[in-house]
């Protein structure tokens, strides 16, 4: 429905003419009449008539004026002349004013709804265009937004130099980023976050990690007049709301107060070190970032070694059991965090990538190791990592099954093997017989039957022939050297060094360095 307006100085007139139009349209609203232009423009200011029926001949202010005021005032008001005269002063100032018709007295029912119809088409057609502007305004405003918000995401996530924060170009981050300080939350949901687009709220941004469901990013904007407490008040609020929202099991991380663009990398990292540094067993709950918040957690797992040597012979079943032992473990220490897990993890793969790099070199740097690396930067759970963490370790027991130096059907000549490439470390005849499932007094006898030597005697002799090469090829302390080769008591070390090649360690060396100046 449109609304519309008569302005002419003969009352009947006005009243003839509103006649005729309801009779002929039921699109129009009368919203007024006027008897001369000056009325007719307080009216028009009132009302925001669409289209509007006028005389040219009246008093105060006549048609002619009336037309020049609305086209300076109001351009887009469709207007339909009715005149008793065709005087074509009167013609062509309609035509400059640009009127939908121009009426002349007497008119029929049918020229009227011709006017009426040519001026509503003209309504639609302006309506439409502009809606259509404003549809392309609106659409390229959001592709702005969204193009600013993925720049963002971007640079927070550590896909460009920090040293070159993006340039906003849309009005709402603009404004929203302007004259604010900000802190960082890191959310982390085991399960799938809900939302998985960017979005602005009144003073933060969602951002979703652009690697994991799990991620997101909630960038708190804050006035830059509140103080520090204030900002930490209002963002522990923010992060208890949405850990009630989303379940016990989220954990949220939080960086310290930044002034500047360019700070957030390390606001990233600061709410990433602040998720990493919680315990294992904290969830629903937020943390935030505290300096030096690294500790040194519990010792190392024992079993790692026993773990190499089942994912080397290829052991899926016992490679399964240890790591389900491993992540047992470290849930069964209250203090440690999933920092240390994770660097335990990292010691654990280091390891196998030396591993696997033996039996299959590697070009250009492409280890397993990266890849798991890339699941523990987005990963604060510690059943996601055990799951990650064991499909990568049976994936490689596996691969290695066919290709491992153990695959002799001669227990003893693997346990032999075992022996050389892991001199270095603590051998027990407990320990050998638990890995290769043998009881260890049947190990002891089937070593001696098979080799003419017993086991221990057979280690010691492979740890000094082991301690001769690095006597000879190394300036080392002889303390370190027995500690490499699994030997903590010292003066044993000597009385077996000396027991089984007749000389002391010093001794040892000093014939090699004797041996150099006879060389020389």
């Amino acid at each position: 429905m449109y609304k519309f307006i008569i302005v002419d100085d003969e009352p009947l007139i006005r009243q003839g003419l509103l006649k005729k139009i309801k009779a002929v349209t039921n699109e129009l609203i009368f919203s007024g009449e006027a008897d001369n232009g000056e009325d007719a423009m307080d009216l028009i200011q009132a009302e925001d008539p669409h289209l509007i029926f006028t005389d040219m001949r009246m008093p105060v202010m006549d048609g002619k004026s009336l037309l020049r005021q609305l086209q300076n005032d109001y351009p887009d008001k469709k207007i339909i002349v009715i005149s008793g005269f065709s005087d074509f002063e009167y013609m062509q100032e309609a035509i400059s004013a640009r009127v939908v018709h121009y009426l002349l007295k007497p008119f029929s029912k049918d020229e009227i709804h011709q006017a009426i119809a040519k001026a509503i088409t003209a309504i639609e057609s302006e309506q439409s265009a502009k809606a259509e502007t404003l549809n392309i305004t609106k659409e390229a405003e959001q592709l702005s937004l969204q193009g600013d918000l993925q720049a963002l995401l971007q640079y927070l996530a550590g896909f460009y130099p920090a040293e070159k924060p993006p340039s906003f170009r849309s009005a709402p981050l603009l404004n929203l980023m302007s004259s604010r300080q900000m802190i960082l939350l890191t959310l982390y949901n085991p399960e799938d976050l809900a939302a998985q687009e960017p979005y602005l709220e009144n003073t933060s941004i969602f951002l979703p990690h652009p690697q994991s469901r799990k991620l997101a990013f909630s960038l708190q904007l804050c006035d830059a007049s509140l103080s520090d407490s204030k900002v930490l008040e209002l963002t522990s609020y923010e992060a208890k709301q949405w850990i009630e929202e989303t379940g016990p099991q989220a954990c949220i991380g939080i960086s310290g107060i930044k002034k500047d663009l360019k700070d957030l990398p390390q606001a990233r990292q600061e709410s990433i070190s602040a998720l990493n540094c919680r315990a294992i067993a904290d969830q629903g709950q937020f943390f935030h970032y505290r300096p030096g918040s690294y500790q040194a957690g519990p010792e190392m797992w024992e079993g790692s070694r026993d773990l190499i040597f089942f994912i080397e012979s290829g052991n899926i079943g016992k490679v399964k059991e240890r790591v389900h032992d491993y992540f047992d473990y470290y849930r069964g220490q209250p203090a440690a965090t999933i920092h240390q897990l994770k660097e335990n993890c990292r010691a654990i793969i280091t390891e196998v990538k030396t591993l696997v790099s033996v039996y299959f070199p590697v070009e250009n740097g492409q280890h397993t190791s990266s890849s798991l690396e890339g699941v523990l930067s987005i990963s604060f759970d510690a059943e996601e990592i055990r799951g990650y963490f064991l499909t990568v370790l049976t994936s490689i027991a596996e691969l290695l099954m066919e290709q491992s130096v153990y695959s002799s059907p001669n227990v003893i000549e693997n346990v032999k093997v075992y022996i050389r490439k892991n001199i270095c470390s603590p051998l027990t005849l407990e320990h050998l017989s638990n890995l290769f499932y043998i009881s260890p007094s049947y190990l002891s006898h089937l070593f001696k039957e098979k080799t003419g030597e017993n086991l221990i005697d057979y280690v010691n002799k492979e740890r000094i022939e082991r301690a001769k090469l690095l006597l000879r090829t190394s300036d080392e302390k002889i303390y370190k050297i027995a500690k490499s080769l699994g030997i903590d008591n010292t003066k044993y070390f000597f009385r077996l060094f000396k027991k089984m090649t007749g000389f002391t360690p010093e001794e040892y060396r000093k014939l090699r360095d004797a041996e150099k100046e006879g060389a020389g």
